[in-house]
């Protein structure tokens, strides 16, 4: 004769009956953050450096140490004075600030094209900009990509400090 079924069970054991399925046993939902703060950290520190360079509108560079001076009698002599706080840029198409100033950045690109066609034809083929160190750089690189332009010119450039 088969085992009499004991119904009084204590109420925790129905786990224990292979009829019914097994409970999933679930973990508290965790997120480690950590990766997270490290990214953020490193995210401060890129935007504080890139902001501190780019608020800088002055940047001091060092005196050059290795350099040749330019012959001046071989070379076409331009001089930009002006710019920044002291007004609007000048060019003198001349060796220092003599003659006529040049204001208009059309006019100045037409002179200075026209200054170097006529050295390259007197064979001085070097470009020398002087240009006072209020000048911004923009000023120079449009003059000097307009000297350059002109084939077979080597272009220089000098920096007049004035304290």
């Amino acid at each position: 004769m088969a085992a009499p079924l004991d119904l009084n069970l204590p109420s925790g054991s129905l786990d224990d009956d292979p009829l019914l399925p097994p409970r999933l046993r679930r973990g508290d939902a965790r997120f480690d953050v950590t990766a997270m703060i490290d990214l953020v950290f490193m995210l401060n520190i890129f935007f504080l450096v890139t902001t501190v360079g780019a608020s800088l509108a002055e940047i001091d560079l060092p005196a050059a140490r290795h350099c040749a001076p330019a012959d001046r009698d071989t070379c076409v002599v331009l001089t930009i004075t002006g710019g920044g706080d002291r007004g609007p840029t000048l060019l003198y198409v001349d060796d220092g600030p003599t003659g006529e100033p040049l204001s208009d950045p059309a006019i100045q690109e037409r002179r200075t094209r026209e200054a170097v066609e006529a050295g390259v034809r007197a064979k001085r083929m070097t470009v020398l900009i002087r240009a006072e160190k209020s000048v911004r750089l923009r000023d120079v690189a449009r003059i000097g990509g307009v000297a350059v332009a002109v084939p077979g010119t080597d272009l220089k450039v000098s920096v007049i400090e004035k304290e």
